[in-house]
């Protein structure tokens, strides 16, 4: 939807850098971005206890909401959801984020028009088992653990390259049976 990663790799080196030293804070970062896609909360208490980790968490959020004033959707995401919309294709927002974080960022886009938004702290997974969905889905992800989660449900897959963090994604998905990829959405999906 957005290019979130770059900024949530800088908060959360910052939420945790009062915490850790510097190769600690690094190593943390590493794991933490490595594993996009499953909820915040769930990374920081693998390293941290209940108060340190509720620290962390606030102060992230914190940051967050300050450095996402300013993201713009994805290019071509607006229209992408416009032909969505008038093909009557049901959407949903699943996300290993903040509803909050990810509905702020939707509406001040004027991209607030989804069936349902699903997000941390519970996992894709818990998440996508809520649902009743039409066949065929199609899930759009830019992280491992979103192919994990299609593949789990039976869902086509489309990576989205442009912003991910996933260094290896090309090698990765050579041998796994996805629908594609795509830079962003200005490319021709369907």
């Amino acid at each position: 939807v957005a290019d979130t990663n770059t900024l949530k790799k800088q908060n959360i080196y910052s939420a945790v850098s009062a915490y850790l030293d510097p190769r600690s804070a690094t190593e943390f970062v590493a794991f933490f971005i490595s594993n996009n896609g499953i909820p915040r909360e769930q990374k920081i208490f693998t390293r941290f206890d209940l108060k340190t980790g509720q620290e962390v968490l606030r102060e992230y959020a914190r940051r967050n909401r300050e450095t996402f004033e300013g993201i713009s959707p994805t290019p071509g995401f607006a229209r992408f959801l416009k032909r969505c919309r008038e093909a009557g294709a049901w959407t949903w927002v699943l996300s290993g984020g903040d509803v909050g974080e990810i509905r702020a960022i939707l509406q001040r886009n004027e991209l607030d028009v989804f069936d349902g938004l699903l997000a941390g702290p519970r996992g894709k997974s818990e998440n996508l088992q809520r649902l009743t969905y039409p066949e065929p889905a199609l899930f759009f992800g830019d992280s491992r653990h979103d192919y994990e989660v299609a593949a789990e449900f039976g869902l086509g897959f489309i990576f989205v390259s442009r912003y991910t963090q996933f260094k290896e994604w090309q090698a990765y998905f050579q041998d796994k049976e996805i629908i594609g990829t795509i830079s962003d959405f200005r490319e021709k999906i369907w």
